[in-house]
């Protein structure tokens, strides 16, 4: 179905309503670089439904157009579809950037039919995503299911071929390339039916696997139990045998018993008549030791009884303990407060002293000036009565005092009027002082931000530079490390040539292609292909170990059997992935030992010194440890014996002596004779080769050579350089010298500034330094001018007499509670003290009483050692006795049996 046309409107760099087309069977877009080439790719690719991810973008707003308005008319003027019209109507119509609010894409197609379908997809800067199929909103999944009926795949992306993806394709594996034809085939839905299918296919397989397997054991579980048959015939016989033996032991038995019992029965009777005396002689310790025992309770009691005594007393004394202490406490309390009180009753007495004298002094001043106001008023009464009119002289001198006063009270007032001029002077001197000093440290802190800001700028320009430059130097390194792992790749490259030619002339000279049988090259080809494909495969069981002996050849290719050719793998899933490889490229069969999920028996160690001449056989190889349990697996528990002789005494004599201890295993003789576990011997001459293989191990590490420098010469091939990665290289280092050039220039013109801020600041911290005295100076003139003020101000009042009194009667009421505090803090440490000396009295007393309880205590428990030594000796006496007795009555019972 071939595109007719594509219609965008405000999608990337496309500005407005554009008409792409129409496109020809075979139609080329060129243009310099930015025209657009590629965003009609992604055009095409969005129209479809592929996700913002793969279309160089992180989110779908981003495809919104960003960029300046263009021309309104279409690029060809072609005409244009109604639908595009209405939806461009309310986005096109401003100037200038971020405008556009929604962009579409309309993709046009024609089908076998000559049919138009119009796909056409649209979105806004809010991320919202619309569809439209022929003019009509539909879904995604409908939207989606159109395009694939037109086998228009979105997730196979089979409609466009990008940059690149054809060298990708072909650096894909096969396994990647099956995938990729799959999907783009739709064989991959088949996929789950296929795995089903197969699944099946194995299940039947490996039930007719083991139905034959089964079958085989059956086979062999009749045969074993053929010669477990004879075996028990024989068993049976000899079980006959041992029972007439035992029978005729046992007769042999009753008779010396019947013998001993007849002896025995006199012995009893002899025993007996002492038994009597050593029972009385019992009964007597017995009765004696009771009594003793008697005593030693009552002494007993008597000490546990004075032991309470003592403890009760020693509780007594130390509850009295804490009292003493809280005694002691509160009279050191007590002390202290009295000690404070008699220091603040003197301090109290010295003031009422100095208060008392200052009111003495005061009361006379005050009698004084009393005296003196009595003998002017009766003065002036005097004065009065004779004449109530003052003198003439009498005046003058009233006149004289008053303008005197008057006189002084202008100078004063003129004085106060002249220094609040001048404080005012000096407050508006100080005030443009600090708006001056105000303004320039507003300006300082600006230019110290804007400091700051540059500051930030440069150092930002600077790590640019720095991370430009070192992108720079990484990108010239990577393209000289690209030069030079292209002339190590060449070098390398000549020296495998070199080696691979050496090993291809000594494989021709081995004839290494003569000798092997079909099958056997066969089965090592498959081999390193399954060892080229898988990682995990790692060779044959054979080509993994080595006899560490040539005699031991022969004994290891037969305890190896079936397991010889067996390919050994890490895991079960590489195992089953290899049957997979081999059943598809019809490559035969092979046995795999994935290392895994394999079962190993654990080697039982008794074998290594079971007899002499006779070793282990995984002792007797050499292996790498990583495939230690697949060969545990492949040789087990088997030995291998030096002689025939060896391996009879292996299962003859010393499989018997342990009996069921070890479990049996197989023995292998040096010429290859087998003895099985079940005692079958398989001898003759071995059909294993086992002689050959070793031998070929020299020419099989050649072939694996050959293959490992075949495979390094692929993979030198592969990682060499591409020509296009050095032009890519080239590219970025001439974006990265252009940028670093433009950084540098920002990088100057931003030092540029930051010194000019550096400059301004200088000057302000000048010009700072130099308003800062002339501002102490105004401060000092204002704060001496205010204090004038204030003194001019204020006025001096006398102290008054009531205060000083008050004051007095204050002391005098504090001096009197403090002495009846201290009176009540002596009168509680005597009653203290008292308490005290009771305490001690009562503690003393029951310190005698402890004493004298003690030394009842020390007295009752001498009587008690005595009494427990009578004990003690009562006691050996009855146990002599008893065991003489026991000793009697063992012989008697003995003699009874």
């Amino acid at each position: 179905m071939p595109l007719i046309r594509i219609e965008v409107s405000d999608f990337k760099s496309y500005r407005g309503h554009q008409v792409i087309g129409p496109f020809k069977n075979f139609t080329s877009v060129i243009g310099p670089n930015g025209a657009g080439k590629s965003n009609l790719m992604d055009a095409i690719s969005f129209v479809l439904g592929v996700k913002s991810a793969q279309l160089r973008s992180s989110q779908l707003k981003d495809l919104v157009y960003r960029g300046r308005r263009l021309a309104k008319g279409p690029l060809d003027g072609s005409e244009t579809t109604q639908d595009q019209g209405d939806d461009d109507n309310s986005d096109g119509d401003g100037d200038g950037e971020g405008t556009a609010k929604k962009a579409w894409v309309l993709a046009v197609f024609q089908d076998e039919k000559r049919k138009e379908w119009l796909f056409q997809r649209t979105i806004s800067t809010t991320g919202a995503s619309e569809y439209r199929l022929n003019n009509k909103v539909v879904t995604y999944s409908a939207y989606n299911t159109a395009l694939t009926s037109h086998n228009i795949l979105v997730k196979a992306k089979n409609f466009l071929v990008f940059q690149g993806d054809v060298e990708a394709v072909a650096s894909q594996s096969p396994r990647e390339l099956s995938r990729l034809i799959e999907q783009i085939s739709g064989s991959l839905e088949l996929a789950p039916e296929y795995e089903k299918a197969k699944e099946a296919q194995e299940r039947a397989t490996e039930n007719a696997t083991f139905n034959f397997t089964k079958r085989r054991g059956i086979a062999g579980e009749i045969k074993q139990y053929k010669e477990q048959k004879g075996e028990a015939e024989r068993f049976e016989s000899l079980c006959d045998q041992k029972d007439d033996l035992i029978l005729k032991r046992i007769l042999y038995k009753l008779f010396h018993i019947e013998e001993a019992l007849e002896a025995n029965a006199r012995d009893i009777q002899t025993k007996s008549k002492a038994l009597a005396g050593l029972r009385a002689e019992h009964g007597e310790h017995e009765k004696a030791l009771e009594d003793v025992r008697a005593e030693q309770a009552r002494a007993r009691t008597a000490v546990v009884r004075e032991e309470k005594k003592v403890k009760k007393a020693e509780k007594a004394l130390e509850a009295k303990e804490p009292e003493l202490v809280e005694v002691d406490a509160q009279i050191k309390h007590s002390s202290r407060k009295l000690q404070n009180s008699l220091k603040i009753e003197e301090q109290v007495d010295n003031d009422a002293e100095r208060q008392q004298a200052k009111l003495h002094s005061l009361r006379r001043d005050l009698s004084n000036a009393r005296q003196a106001a009595d003998e002017a008023a009766e003065a002036h009464k005097r004065a009065s009565q004779h004449n109530t009119s003052l003198s003439e002289d009498s005046l003058a001198e009233y006149r004289s005092l008053k303008a005197s006063a008057s006189v002084l009270a202008v100078s004063e007032r003129q004085a106060l009027e002249t220094l609040s001029r001048d404080e005012k002077t000096a407050s508006r001197t100080l005030t443009q002082v600090r708006a001056k000093d105000e303004e320039l440290q507003r300006n300082q802190e600006r230019l110290r931000g804007d400091e700051q800001t540059q500051k930030a700028s440069k150092s930002e320009l600077e790590e640019k530079l720095a991370a430009l430059q070192g992108d720079h130097a990484r990108s010239k390194q990577e393209y000289e490390n690209q030069q030079s792992e292209r002339t190590r790749i060449s070098r390398l490259e000549t020296e495998t040539n070199e080696k691979l030619a050496d090993v291809y002339q000594r494989l021709l000279q081995a004839g290494v292609d003569r000798n092997e049988s079909e099958r056997e090259a066969k089965l090592k080809e498959t081999l390193a292909s399954l060892q080229r494909i898988f990682p995990g495969v790692r060779g044959r069981v054979v080509d993994l170990c080595k006899p560490t002996q040539r005699k031991y050849e022969t004994a290891v290719s037969v305890i190896l059997g079936r397991n010889i050719d067996a390919v050994v793998v890490d895991e079960e899933k590489t195992a089953i992935e290899c049957i997979d490889y081999m059943r598809t490229q019809r490559a035969g069969q092979a046995t795999f030992l994935p290392l895994d999920t394999i079962s190993t028996k654990p080697i039982n160690d008794k074998f290594r010194s079971f007899a002499r001449g006779a070793r282990l056989a995984v002792d007797v190889i050499q292996y790498e440890p990583a495939v230690e349990r697949a060969m545990l697996h492949a040789c087990g528990n088997a030995l291998v014996c030096d002689t025939m002789d060896v391996a009879r005494y292996v299962f003859d004599i010393r499989l018997r002596e342990f009996g069921h201890c070890i479990k049996i295993c197989t023995a292998v003789t040096l010429e290859g004779t087998v003895i099985h576990k079940s005692g079958l011997i398989t001898g003759g001459r071995s059909t294993h080769g086992g002689g050959k293989k070793w031998e070929e191990k020299d020419v099989q590490g050649l072939t694996r050579l050959r293959d490992n420098l075949v495979a390094q010469l692929q993979e030198l091939n592969r990682s060499k350089p591409r020509g296009k990665a050095d032009e890519n290289v080239i590219a970025e280092i001439t974006r990265l010298e252009s940028a670093i050039a433009v950084v540098r220039d920002d990088l100057s013109a931003c030092k540029s500034r930051y010194n000019g801020i550096k400059e301004e600041l200088k000057h302000i911290e000048r010009e700072l330094k130099k308003l800062s005295p002339e501002l102490k100076k105004a401060q000092t003139s204002h704060s001496k001018l205010s204090s004038q003020i204030a003194e001019l101000q204020s006025t001096i009042d006398s102290a008054d007499d009531g205060f000083e009194e008050e004051q007095l009667k204050l002391t005098q009421s504090r001096l009197v509670t403090l002495r009846n505090a201290a009176e009540d803090e002596q009168r509680k440490v005597a009653e203290l003290e008292e308490k005290k000396r009771t305490i001690q009295v009562e503690i003393t007393e029951a310190q005698e009483g402890i004493a004298q309880l003690r030394e009842m205590l020390q007295g009752l428990n001498d009587v008690l050692e005595e009494k427990n030594k009578h004990v003690d000796q009562a006691k050996k006496t009855h146990t002599k006795a008893a065991k003489i007795l026991d000793q009697a009555l063992k012989e008697i019972g003995l003699k009874v049996c």
